[in-house]
């Protein structure tokens, strides 16, 4: 599904230097799989992630996304590639706070034209699949960090992505709620869902089916 070819990316600095996040990079990541990228902060993982779910383009190499040349898409491109493709998790969960649960699942969806009764009734669909029934009225101030996670997890599936990307999903939860959203993404994995998850938590990265670990812009392991 996606494949990294000597992958760089370096980002400007003051005087005409330039910080290189990645080096190198050689990446293959097959259909169905369940991905865990950790390493120490500042080792290139979130720009990683950002090139994997089309957010950013490298400088250098090439990504493949199920079997497409994408490095060099521009932004129209890779922004249509993203919304029909790749859903993210984020660990500040990202909710607009004044729109309702199913309003901020429903948001994807009008994105990429569904009539607002279609998406509402996906979104309903959605929220009771992470277990929110009787949650789709609630504004995000309303509900605990599992519950806004699971709305974040929701939002993200709204398209039926092929890819979903987490990172540090659980990062804002405590242990227990941290291990059940856990158990609701192998559950998703396991359903045929590939995902890619940013994590410092060893004991998270060993749920995950495979563990990639970065270090100055490398891969390590």
């Amino acid at each position: 599904m996606i494949k990294c070819e000597n992958l760089e990316k370096t980002y400007p600095l003051r005087k005409g230097q330039g910080f290189q996040a990645l080096k190198g990079i050689q990446l293959n990541i097959g259909r169905g799989e369940f991905a865990a990228v950790t390493g120490p902060s500042g080792c290139g993982k979130s720009t990683l992630l950002n090139i994997l779910g089309l957010l950013d383009n490298p400088g250098g190499g090439r990504y493949y996304f199920e079997g497409r040349d994408v490095s060099s898409f521009g932004d129209p491109e890779r922004s249509r590639l993203r919304l029909e493709a790749v859903g993210f998790v984020f660990q500040s969960f990202n909710l607009l706070p004044r729109f309702s649960s199913l309003e901020n699942v429903c948001l994807p969806m009008l994105y990429l034209g569904v009539e607002k009764e279609e998406a509402a009734a996906r979104a309903l669909a959605l929220l009771e699949k992470v277990g929110l029934r009787g949650k789709q009225d609630n504004t995000p101030l309303e509900l605990s960090g599992g519950e806004r996670q699971r709305v974040g997890i929701a939002r993200a599936l709204a398209n039926d992505p092929r890819l979903l990307l987490a990172d540090e999903p659980t990062g804002n939860l405590d242990s227990r709620t941290g291990m059940e959203v856990m158990d609701l993404l192998r559950s998703l994995n396991a359903g045929g869902l590939t995902i890619i998850m940013v994590t410092h938590d060893q004991a998270l990265a060993r749920a995950a089916s495979r563990t990639i670990r970065v270090r100055d812009g490398r891969i390590e392991e």
